[in-house]
């Protein structure tokens, strides 16, 4: 029911009267490109500091980048040359 009223909301139909201002619909997140770049950016931005804990953070953020393109592999499915090309 919460989720029929989300898309009622955000559709901007509301004609049973019901006001339900209490419902709040959450903003996407980010993608994931937008995820990566801003890694990428810490990552540049750590790399001026000499400390144990931009280090360890800088590590950090390489896992997150190798997991997220892992988990974007998985996502995938195989193909083969003749996928693209089409019979006569």
């Amino acid at each position: 029911m919460d989720a029929k009223k989300l898309r009622e909301k955000a559709a901007g139909g509301n004609d049973d009267g019901d006001n339900d201002s209490d419902i709040d619909v959450p903003a996407p997140g980010p993608t994931r490109c937008e995820a990566l770049q801003a890694t990428l950016t810490l990552r540049k931005y750590l790399g001026i500091f000499n400390e144990p804990f931009a280090r360890k953070l800088e590590v950090m953020l390489g896992s997150f980048g190798q997991q997220t393109v892992a988990v974007e592999m998985q996502g995938m499915k195989d193909t083969t040359l003749t996928d693209y090309f089409s019979r006569k």
